[in-house]
Parts: structure tokens; sequence; C-alpha cells
């Protein structure tokens, strides 16, 4: 079995052609924050960041950086579909210290991959996708669509081969 497993991986799940995959992906706040501490390691800008997720897909997020004096919390609305156009993106709305914002990403204290456009934080996924395999997974999830419940976000994810 494990021999016909590594030949389907190997050939790209390409024997599963037309294989269509729906799923509900409950991750906890632990979690999210043990990715983001992952993600952040090594970076000069960011000296920590942790979320806290609330429902109706807000997220608080407290944020110390080197640059600025004072730790920021940061209150964000989430939108509830990733954009697939192009790199996939997780985009949302900076509820509070928009000015902050502005000022944070002027003086470049967010990490490659994160962006401010106004009072909108866009956040490319694919930015910190590391190795071909983890881009060759992405490659085959078609929509996300995020929820959030008190301690957790929710994906729906389709992915097809």
């Amino acid at each position: 079995m494990d021999r016909i497993f590594q030949r389907i991986i190997d050939n790209d799940l390409s024997d599963l052609k037309g294989l269509i995959v729906d799923a509900s992906v409950p991750v906890p706040q632990y979690l999210v924050n043990e990715i983001i501490e992952a993600a952040l390691r090594g970076n000069t800008n960011i000296d920590s960041c942790e979320a806290s997720i609330h429902e109706q897909n807000r997220v608080s997020v407290d944020l110390k950086t080197p640059r600025w004096p004072w730790p920021l919390n940061l209150k964000l609305r989430l939108y509830r579909s990733v954009d697939f156009t192009n790199s996939p993106k997780v985009r949302a709305t900076l509820e509070n210290n928009v000015l902050l914002g502005k000022l944070g990403s002027f003086f470049k204290a967010l990490p490659d991959g994160i962006r401010i456009n106004g009072d909108q934080i866009v956040v490319d996924l694919g930015h910190f996708l590391r190795t071909p395999e983890q881009r060759r997974i992405l490659d085959l999830v078609r929509s996300v669509e995020i929820r959030t419940e008190e301690g957790r976000f929710i994906f729906d994810v389709t992915a097809r081969i």
C-alpha cells in the first residue's frame, strides 16, 4: 500500500483526476499563533505578534515592533472569501489604528507578503510557502471561505485535481 500511495503522490495525484474535495477545517487560536511565530522567525521588524480570534470574522492582533515604542492592538475584520487572483490573498479591514497602520507600512515594519492599502490589509499566502510541495498543494485549492468562532478559524475549502 505504501508504494501505491507514494506513486500517487509522486505523480502529483494525476491518477485521481476529477477528484473534488469539500472540507471544513477548524483551526484553533493556539495553532494560528504557532504558525504566525514560525512565519515571523528571523524577522527583525516584528518582536512579537499574537492573534485573538473572535466571532463575526473579527481578529485582534497584538503587535510589538522595535520601530514603535508601544505595543499595537489592531482590530481586523476578515473578508469571508480568499482572493485567488494570481497568488492567494487574505484581506481584512483595519477597524482601528488606521493611521498607525499606514505609518507601519511607510516605515516597512510589516514583513514581506503583508501590505496595507488605505484601511485594508492584504496577506499574500503564496509568499509564505517555502517548499515546492506546499505550492503544489495550494495549487489544488479552488476556493476558501473563512468563518470564525470565538477562539478558532473555520476554513471551508474546495480542492480539485
